[in-house]
């Protein structure tokens, strides 16, 4: 699986440090202007900067949504646990292009959301919330809802009945027990879940094409236009390796944090 992975980013790698000319031949020396010219082009700073915003608030704002129905899943009885798992599988099988229309549907200008706030009188004309930065937000927390729901479910799915038993037996209340026992416990599937909806974000294609607009662009729509569009190779090459190196440095420096603060074995 690594050989699958490393070969074509090897590739890419050898393709962004090659001078193109605009031409169909390339130049032999190899040159890092496409390194420095992807940080300092205020449209790819911006969509870089623009894809770190965007993956941060969706995976906190996943945690957030997806640690307490964890929690229901443990607490829940058999019949309901089998169908909260079962919704959740259909939700992984469905199609993403079908999920993005029907939050097209959703929060058009015309759509049930915007009907229900002018039936409530929040507002008169309703919101313009389609081909922006929170459509695009919204659909990736409901994209990655799943997997950040899973590995926190296996995770408490693990820890014994008996610890939060001991530790309200001991004084401590329903927070506490939570807040010094079951979290802490429960990191390595709070680390993998954000780890894993924070990559899905950040290579986020086929949401922010349906449901941003081209000042909300992230930058894997950059790096297509340069590839497939410009068909400028070695630009596109280098975005796509800055993207790669710089999630897997997120993914580092995060990993550290987590085991400096809560010694977490992550």
């Amino acid at each position: 699986m690594v050989a699958f992975y490393a070969t074509p980013f090897v590739y890419l790698a050898q393709e962004s440090v090659r001078s193109w000319s605009g031409e169909d031949v390339q130049q032999p020396e190899p040159t890092l202007r496409y390194y420095k010219k992807t940080f300092t082009s205020s449209r790819t700073s911006r969509a870089l900067t623009r894809t770190f915003r965007i993956s941060l608030i969706s995976t906190a704002i996943a945690l957030l949504i997806c640690y307490p129905v964890a929690l229901l899943l443990i607490r829940a009885g058999p019949r309901v646990r089998t169908g909260l798992l079962l919704v959740i599988f259909i939700s992984l099988a469905s199609s993403l292009i079908v999920r993005n229309y029907g939050w097209l549907v959703v929060l058009s200008d015309l759509g049930p959301l915007n009907a229900l706030l002018k039936a409530v009188g929040f507002t008169e004309r309703g919101f313009r919330m389609v081909y922006s930065e929170g459509a695009t937000i919204v659909a990736l927390v409901h994209y990655v809802m799943p997997f950040m729901i899973l590995p926190i479910f296996g995770s408490l799915l693990r820890i014994p009945e008996s610890f939060g038993e001991a530790s309200m037996s001991l004084g401590a209340n329903t927070w506490t027990t939570f807040r010094k026992v079951i979290f802490p416990l429960s990191m390595p599937g709070v680390f993998g879940g954000t780890i894993l909806s924070f990559a899905i974000c950040m290579s986020a294609f086929v949401t922010p094409l349906m449901l941003g607009s081209p000042s909300s662009a992230m930058i894997s729509q950059v790096a297509a236009e340069q590839l497939l569009v410009q068909q400028n190779f070695p630009w596109g090459s280098t975005i796509v390796v800055i993207l790669t190196a710089a999630t897997f440095l997120v993914v580092l420096i995060y990993g550290l944090l987590i085991r400096r603060l809560t010694r977490a074995n992550v």
